[in-house]
């Protein structure tokens, strides 16, 4: 139970906070810093932190030191750590942060260039928060996450069982799934029962999870009553917890137990459909198609 509860809190501060943040303290995009993706086939190593998170080496700017980047497909903009954030000497800008129907105050700043591996983003403009609690989790300095406004910069191939994360051209190979026109954010559709529901593709959590105060109902009726306490960074958060949940993808069936945030919603997806929970074992993403395929 005890794990649980460090789980639920990873789940949320490293994933859920990502729509209303797209919307509240990004700048409107640049289209003079888009990629045209022609980077060169090579590879770096990654690691894994609880069968799902997963750690790459980046570098900011002209600093050869490398710095630890948490890869995040559910999130948008890309997160700064403030510890970070002070060291560069970052002016920092006010912004406000929602996750899961939770507001809070944080801050904005411009990095002018962050690299990972070939990848390379100039002028990328992040939010800032304190990743401190990640860090203790993960018994690891964070920098930042990365999150797709730079990922999907490149097409890149995320390989779990080998730790290693691909850049260059990739197969269009596993269930497809495509990127937001909003968000550029890879938002899938399932079935349960009839009823289509929209989730956010994550490789930040470990958790099949549903937001709404009618998801429950609808979904699971058996639904346990108790609530579990998760934290986001805008708050603390009540979670339900339910039986097992069959659903459908792209054709395929699925059985996963479902966890349930009352009384959140966010606009564009119900909830947050997690990479690893599936049992998916390599993601890949076609930045040119913009297409996300999740691998068995």
């Amino acid at each position: 139970m005890h794990r649980l509860f460090i789980r639920l809190g990873t789940l949320f501060l490293v994933c859920a906070w990502t729509w209303g943040t797209s919307l509240t303290a990004a700048p409107p995009a640049n289209p003079s810093n888009r990629s045209d993706h022609s980077i060169p086939r090579t590879s770096i190593p990654v690691k894994v932190y609880h069968g799902f998170l997963v750690v790459a080496e980046g570098q900011f700017g002209g600093e050869n030191v490398g710095q630890n980047f948490i890869i995040d497909t559910g999130t948008s903009p890309t997160i700064l750590n403030r510890g970070v954030a002070r060291h560069l000497g970052l002016p920092l800008s006010q912004a406000k942060l929602s996750a899961i129907g939770r507001e809070s105050q944080t801050f904005a700043a411009s990095v002018p260039e962050i690299r990972l591996g070939p990848l390379q983003a100039t002028s990328v403009e992040v939010l800032v928060t304190d990743l401190s609690a990640v860090e203790r989790d993960l018994n690891l300095p964070i920098a930042g996450i990365l999150g797709m406004d730079v990922l999907g910069k490149s097409s890149f191939r995320l390989d779990y069982g080998n730790q290693l994360m691909e850049f260059g051209e990739v197969a269009p190979v596993g269930i497809p799934v495509n990127l937001s026109t909003r968000a550029d954010l890879p938002i899938a559709e399932i079935n349960v029962g009839g009823k289509l529901l929209h989730l956010l593709v994550d490789t930040g959590s470990d958790r099949l999870v549903f937001f709404g105060a009618r998801s429950a109902a609808e979904l699971s009726p058996n639904a346990a009553n108790g609530l579990l306490q998760g934290n986001s960074v805008a708050s603390a958060v009540p979670v339900r917890t339910a039986s097992t949940l069959e659903f459908e993808l792209n054709g395929q069936h699925f059985r996963q137990n479902a966890y349930f945030v009352p009384g959140s919603e966010e606009p564009l997806f119900d909830g947050l459909l997690s990479v690893r929970s599936l049992g998916i074992r390599v993601l890949s993403l076609d930045a040119n198609r913009r297409v996300v395929y999740l691998l068995k």
